[in-house]
């Protein structure tokens, strides 16, 4: 004899802010928390976004959506979004007063965080010769980066991932034709002030943003603090 269903789960929607793209989603099960849970409590980087990722990708519905090729700050939003609908919209912050350095809590409406997509030129020129063409980080392409390396073996490999292509005069090359060993020789080429243009254009991604304003319990003082990314979100 069959186990009977327990729940008909409800169906949501939402836009991916990369593409613009319309996706519908249902909150994550006990099973999925499970091991998000698990995940997260190994503190490891990498296996905490493996774990998120994979819970979008079988709470998104649709054969055709690809849960590996979402930019970091797709995954950023639409986890929250998912989270929002299987846990509470509502995200209780710990946040300490600059003043007296006091913990204050602060509720916030995760279903209302939006995506902030600063207007900005994709292609870097790095001399009067040779520019570069960035794209978004995605999760298929830092997988692999060994977030427990030391900062500049990081600092590479994510601004490796994010050159599409080098561009000459007179010739384009795409940097998925070109090795991992090639793409760290002509990041090591460069002058410190062409490094820091590429290292910029990581810094001004599109990132999940609130501003947040308290009152301080204790002494009073106004608090402004801007909330970026998931794990500001979520903490």
């Amino acid at each position: 004899m069959a186990l009977p269903k327990l729940n008909t789960n409800p169906i949501y929607e939402c836009t991916v802010p990369s593409t613009g793209e319309k996706v519908s989603y249902r909150p994550y099960l006990v099973k999925e928390e499970k091991i998000l849970m698990m995940a997260m409590e190994t503190q490891d980087q990498k296996q905490a976004l493996r774990a998120v990722v994979d819970t979008i990708g079988a709470c998104v519905q649709g054969d055709g959506f690809d849960a590996k090729s979402l930019t970091t700050f797709d995954i950023e939003y639409l986890f929250t979004q998912i989270r929002s609908k299987s846990v509470g919209e509502s995200s209780t912050i710990s946040m300490k007063c600059s003043e007296c350095d006091a913990s204050n809590e602060y509720t916030l409406d995760i279903s209302t965080v939006k995506v902030e997509k600063p207007d900005e030129n994709n292609v870097i020129k790095l001399s009067d010769t040779v520019s570069v063409e960035m794209r978004y980080p995605i999760y298929k392409n830092i997988s692999n980066v060994n977030f427990n390396a030391g900062e500049m073996e990081v600092g590479f490999a994510m601004i490796g991932s994010c050159i599409s292509a080098v561009l000459s005069e007179d010739e384009r090359i795409d940097m998925s034709e070109v090795s991992k060993a090639e793409i760290n020789e002509f990041l090591e080429s460069m002058t410190q002030d062409q490094f820091t243009r590429l290292a910029k254009y990581l810094e001004s991604l599109p990132a999940l943003r609130h501003n947040a304003q308290f009152t301080c319990i204790k002494c009073g003082a106004e608090n402004e603090r801007m909330l970026r990314g998931m794990q500001d979100f979520l903490s």
